[in-house]
């Protein structure tokens, strides 16, 4: 009895630490189908798009076993080990539009590795890459719009565990990639939720022992969830800012660049034909983690992909396999490497807003029309219309958040490290609360979006006057659209008289 009791113990507890052979694995973004899906928009890797090429993209599809055999044997050429499938696959929704390629990719992945088998090619083993986008609403057409879902409530905790092991259901479990005995299991960042608990690992570890008897999970959870029961943490953005090093864990990446999708103004990591990948491996090689996360196989859109491609050639995949081939060995990673930029490129905007330089604040009222030095910005999900006096939110389109967007002349400030007040007249009758770009490394996205409720309110005849206190703003284009603060509007509208920030 008592050895069945500890037996059982086991599965609901995070797992030991040990000293296994150092486990690699890679983000496989499987969401493109030619010529209609993340082909047909601009910035897209198609021959006509402008990031980088896919060699041949008329035979790339999630529905392809081919295609998947292709990318698979090539992460078994690099020594890769788990494939990380970027999962968003949300129950009671897999047949919706956006959602539908998570499921529909499964069976052609499974036909794919077992072809492999069949023909003794190295390939690896299938993890899960869970991208919790899918527990907003807005994504998976769940009511209220707008709304999270919350895991500290059953419904909540259902619909995370469940994703989870519905997708190990699909598939079969000689391609389970596993790590400390368990199914390895990583998670995006925790935004996109409205609450969880310390003990979420736990109720993961036995919803997944009830499905599947004798079996456990490896969680390893993004930093930005905190404390959560996890086996292991990490962080997203790599790739962009540089090595993201834990205890036991490393994620690396070779750059990014999404220049080439429209209204972004993202920062842009060189990677300096090869230097800057080499010195995040250099990083990993320093501190011997048990687990290496390679940010991404082939995200192309953001330009952090590892695979060929018609630019690069193999140069990314040989670099991978030279490696990890020293992680496997135990060399060290050689002469320190001099970057040439050490640190992201931001990318200013000067062509708009030049009357703020060297100002106090900045403003837009739009009852008189009169800006200095802020604007707003229409995006897809932010639509927006000024009517009679007010800046109006539009409503995004169905699998969208809801937003209005602003800039901020970079005459003004740009790339800063320094507080603000802002001061927003708006109509009372809807919620909505400010995410700004500043420098706080916890907050979503590495501080681009980070969250701020208002300090104080007052109202003034029909409307309600409201100061937020913008603390280590950095204000560097980095939000969507080249933005640099947004409202977040639950209710999915809202009504604007105008906007002051000023310097503190």
């Amino acid at each position: 009895m008592r050895l069945a009791l500890s037996a059982a113990l086991c599965l609901l507890t995070p797992l030991a630490a040990q000293a296994p052979r150092a486990t690699v694995a890679t983000h496989y973004f499987y969401w493109y189908h030619w010529p209609t899906e993340h082909f047909d928009e601009p910035g897209a890797p198609g021959p006509e798009g402008h990031c980088r090429h896919l060699p041949e993209p008329q035979k790339v599809s999630y529905r392809s076993a081919e295609w998947h055999a292709l990318n698979f044997a090539q992460m078994g050429e690099a020594d890769i080990d788990v494939a990380l499938p970027v999962y968003w696959g949300a129950p009671g929704a897999y047949e919706r539009p956006n959602l539908q390629f998570s499921r529909s990719g499964l069976p052609p992945m499974v036909e794919a590795l077992d072809r492999l088998a069949a023909a003794g090619t190295k390939a690896p083993k299938l993890g899960l890459f869970y991208d919790t986008s899918t527990l907003a609403n807005d994504v998976c057409g769940r009511e209220p719009r707008g709304g999270k879902a919350d895991l500290t409530t059953d419904t909540g905790l259902d619909l995370f565990c469940t994703t989870v092991t519905d997708y190990f259901a699909a598939i079969p479990p000689r391609h389970w990639a596993k790590h400390r005995g368990g199914a390895l299991v990583v998670l995006y960042v925790s935004g996109f939720a409205a609450g969880w608990n310390p003990q979420l690992g736990d109720h993961l570890r036995e919803r997944f022992a009830a499905r599947f008897e004798g079996e456990t999970v490896c969680l390893v959870a993004d930093a930005s969830w905190g404390e959560i029961g996890q086996d292991l943490t990490t962080s997203w953005g790599a790739a962009l800012w540089g090595p993201k090093l834990f205890d036991k864990v490393a994620q690396i990446g070779p750059g990014y660049d999404d220049r080439a999708v429209p209204g972004r103004r993202t920062p842009v990591r060189e990677r300096e034909d090869g230097a800057f990948y080499r010195w995040s491996w250099q990083q990993v090689l320093a501190r011997r983690p048990e687990l290496v996360l390679l940010e991404t196989w082939n995200e192309l859109h953001e330009g952090t992909e590892l695979c060929p491609t018609r630019e690069a050639g193999r140069q990314y995949l040989d670099l991978t396999a030279q490696w990890i081939g020293k992680l496997r060995s135990g060399e060290d990673g050689g002469a320190p490497i001099e970057l040439r930029w050490p640190q992201p490129r931001p990318q200013p905007d000067r062509s708009w807003g030049e009357a703020a330089k060297d100002q106090q604040q900045v403003a837009v009222d739009f009852a008189t029309a009169e800006r200095i030095g802020l604007r707003e910005v229409a995006l897809e999900d932010g639509p927006c219309r000024i009517d009679d006096g007010t800046l109006c939110a539009g409503k995004a389109a169905e699998g969208l958040g809801n937003y209005l967007y602003f800039q901020i002349s970079d005459h003004f400030v740009f790339d800063g490290d320094g507080d603000f007040e802002l001061q927003v007249r708006r109509r009372p009758e809807h919620r909505l609360w400010v995410e700004y770009d500043s420098h706080d490394a916890k907050a979503t996205l590495a501080g681009a979006y980070t969250t701020c409720r208002p300090a104080s309110s007052r109202t003034d005849g029909d409307w309600l006057i409201e100061t937020y206190e913008l603390r280590r703003a950095r204000f560097a284009n980095r939000q969507n659209g080249g933005a640099d603060l947004r409202f977040v509007l639950p209710d999915r509208a809202a009504a604007i008289g105008g906007l002051v920030l000023r310097r503190r």
